[in-house]
């Protein structure tokens, strides 16, 4: 399982940052009609983990997991043959729909695996140590991507892409000859349970305001990879070299330093660490613009700063914001939660290409400018909405299930 974590993040970290360059160069669109086109694929593909998580509850995660990287790699071979708009339309409809299941199915098997663990705050530790394989997959694949992306040759975007596609299919073989398909427990799944779902989820509205927020804190997750690079190609050129180790430098504080930040917070409250996020993210998104006004010589400190602010929220959010959404979450239908709580990816994931292009055509800081307000709005949005979330979920706690 961790294996086809660290794969298919590292798939993902070699396409996103250079989806939006390879995508203009091969179908003869703009980079806001290509962000616009990624985002409606986003758009198509945003029902799925409704579907998804009734599969999962009902059914296991392994066969979902399975379909979602067969499901993946179609969507990264569609991107090879690429030539229109409408090709790339379909393509990204595969490909998005692919991390659709993925990330709606995922983390309920390693939900169950650290709910096996006596350790009251376990989740915060299993989280912790997928972020940070997670961290190193993507890094690596950043790195190569960062590479590709100085060299700016569309063959060489190819070959990546072409990679990523292998790379998913090897996911897909691992998943179906080494992982167990663990049964599903009629007894801590009564089928009244799984009959009230949805019906319970809708009326919970604690949690659907906390899936609201975490959009906030996922808009700020995924834009590095997704804006940073074609931000320093357009407006600072002189530095676009830095990008592949600026983004190699978030993977390697990731994967060192996740363990030793899980047990730094361990004596605070969950509410209060994505807090401290949200302020990160605030200082990322002002450092990363201020180069437009900065000197030469300052600009590559000053995003070296500022990523490292991003990787510091990242190292907070990845693991507290999964451990309060599962705590928070009935065990019998948590599956149907922690896939809708995906949703607040899939939102990010969905408006980040357009939001960018959008507002990167109106001016160079635009993108950083509401970003950062997105990200101080957490604040008071977390502080609201945690006095309404079960105690439990805010301090740890896990109820064991059987398989």
């Amino acid at each position: 399982m961790f294996l086809v974590l660290m794969i298919d993040s590292l798939a993902n970290g070699m396409f996103i940052p250079v989806s939006l360059l390879y995508l203009v160069r091969v179908s003869g669109a703009s980079l806001l009609q290509v962000g616009t086109l990624l985002s409606l694929a986003g758009i198509v593909s945003l029902p799925l983990p409704l579907w998804i998580g009734r599969i999962v509850d009902s059914r296991g995660p392994k066969p979902v997991v399975l379909a979602a990287q067969w499901v993946q790699a179609a969507g990264f071979l569609g991107y090879l043959v690429t030539s229109n708009r409408p090709a790339l339309l379909i393509a990204a409809i595969a490909a998005s729909s692919g991390q659709r299941i993925f990330w709606s199915s995922i983390f309920v098997l390693v939900d169950n695996l650290a709910c096996s663990d006596g350790d009251p705050r376990a989740r915060e530790r299993w989280f912790g140590t997928i972020g940070a394989l997670r961290a190193a997959g993507y890094g690596v694949g950043a790195f190569i991507a960062g590479v590709a992306v100085s060299i700016g040759s569309v063959s060489v975007y190819w070959d990546v892409i072409a990679a990523d596609a292998a790379l998913l299919l090897a996911a897909a073989l691992l998943v179906r000859l080494q992982i167990p398909r663990i049964a599903v427990s009629t007894r801590t799944q009564p089928k009244q349970g799984l009959e009230r779902g949805y019906r319970t989820l809708w009326a919970d509205r604690p949690y659907l305001a906390l899936v609201a927020l975490n959009s906030a804190f996922a808009l700020c997750n995924v834009m590095l990879s997704i804006a940073l690079p074609p931000f320093v190609a357009h407006r600072l050129p002189s530095t676009t070299w830095v990008v592949g180790p600026l983004l190699a430098m978030n993977t390697l504080v990731q994967a060192v330093l996740q363990p030793l930040v899980v047990r730094l917070l361990r004596p605070i409250p969950r509410h209060s660490a994505l807090c401290l996020a949200g302020i990160l993210w605030t200082a990322w998104s002002l450092l990363t613009m201020s180069p437009l006004w900065l000197p030469a010589g300052f600009r590559i400190p000053c995003l070296t700063l500022a990523v490292l602010c991003y990787s510091a929220a990242q190292l907070i959010h990845s693991p507290v914001s999964n451990a309060l959404a599962a705590d928070a979450a009935p065990s019998e239908v948590r599956g149907r939660y922690l896939a809708v709580f995906q949703y607040s990816f899939a939102i990010a994931t969905t408006i980040a290409p357009t939001m960018f292009s959008v507002l990167f055509d109106v001016a160079n800081a635009a993108p950083w400018s509401a970003l950062g307000a997105v990200a101080l709005l957490t604040v008071p949005g977390m502080l609201l909405i945690a006095p309404h979330l079960p105690q439990a979920a805010l301090t740890g706690g896990c109820v064991i299930q059987e398989e």
